[in-house]
C-alpha cells in the first residue's frame, strides 16, 4: 500500500471517528483556506500555504484533507444550505407582505456574508463560473442549490410585482440583478468590524432600492 493512500486510509477514519482535536484541526484549516483564497485568489494559493500557515508540513496536512478543493467546498456549502432554507422558510411565510419578505431574506443574506467571511465572498469572487464548468457530482449539486437559491429570489421579486408592492415596469430579473448585485458587489470592498455592519449596508442598499421601486414610480 503506498504512503499516500495509506493516509487517505487514516483520514477517512479519522473524519468517521470525529475526535474533537482532529475536527477542530479541521475547522481551523478550513478557515485559513477561505482567508487566503481571499487574499491570493483561489488558483494562486497552495495546499502547502494552507499547511504552512497552520503549523503543518505538506505530507501532514493530507491526514486532515484529501485536497485544495476539499477546503473550498467546506468553506461554501454549508453556507448556501443555511441560506437557502431561510429563503424558503420565508417564501411561506403569509404574515409578511412578499416586500418583507425580500427585504428579510435581502438582509440576512448580507448578515450571513459577514458571519461566514471570508468563504462566501471567495465563491462569488471567481468561483461562480468554475464550478459550472465543472462536471462533478459535488459541483452540480452547488449549481442546483444555487438555481434553486435565484428562483426563489425571482419568485419573491415576481409576487411583490403582482401584488402591486413593486413597480411592474422593470423587468423582474433586471431587478434581481440590481438589487442583489449591489450586495455580491460587496467583496471588493466589505470587511467584518468596519464602521458598518452588514445588516446596516443591506439596510442601506435596501433604502436606495426601495425608493426607486415604489410602485407609485414609474407605473
Amino acid at each position: 500500500m503506498s504512503k499516500v493512500s495509506n493516509i487517505s486510509r487514516r483520514r477517512r477514519s479519522a473524519q468517521t471517528e470525529g475526535g474533537a482535536d482532529y475536527t477542530a484541526k479541521r475547522e481551523e484549516l478550513v478557515r485559513i483556506a477561505a482567508r487566503l483564497f481571499k487574499e491570493q485568489g483561489y488558483q494562486s494559493t497552495k495546499l502547502a500555504e494552507i499547511a504552512r500557515e497552520a503549523g503543518l508540513d505538506r505530507a501532514t496536512i493530507y491526514y486532515y484533507v484529501g485536497s485544495k478543493e476539499e477546503l473550498f467546498r467546506e468553506t461554501v456549502e454549508g453556507v448556501l444550505d443555511d441560506i437557502s432554507a431561510e429563503a424558503k422558510r420565508l417564501l411561506a411565510d403569509q404574515s409578511l407582505t412578499w416586500r418583507e419578505r425580500l427585504h428579510a431574506i435581502y438582509v440576512r443574506l448580507m448578515a450571513s456574508y459577514e458571519e461566514n467571511y471570508p468563504a462566501t465572498f471567495v465563491y462569488i469572487k471567481e468561483q461562480m463560473h468554475e464550478v459550472a464548468a465543472e462536471e462533478s457530482i459535488w459541483a452540480q449539486e452547488i449549481m442546483r442549490k444555487t438555481r434553486a437559491f435565484d428562483q426563489v429570489l425571482i419568485n419573491l421579486i415576481r409576487e411583490a410585482i403582482a401584488a402591486g408592492e413593486l413597480r411592474s415596469n422593470i423587468p423582474p430579473r433586471l431587478v434581481e440583478h440590481a438589487l442583489f448585485g449591489m450586495l455580491n458587489w460587496s467583496h471588493r470592498w466589505f470587511t467584518p468590524g468596519g464602521p458598518m455592519t452588514g445588516a446596516q449596508v443591506a439596510e442601506a442598499f435596501w433604502s436606495i432600492f426601495i425608493d426607486g421601486m415604489n410602485p407609485e414610480k414609474g407605473n
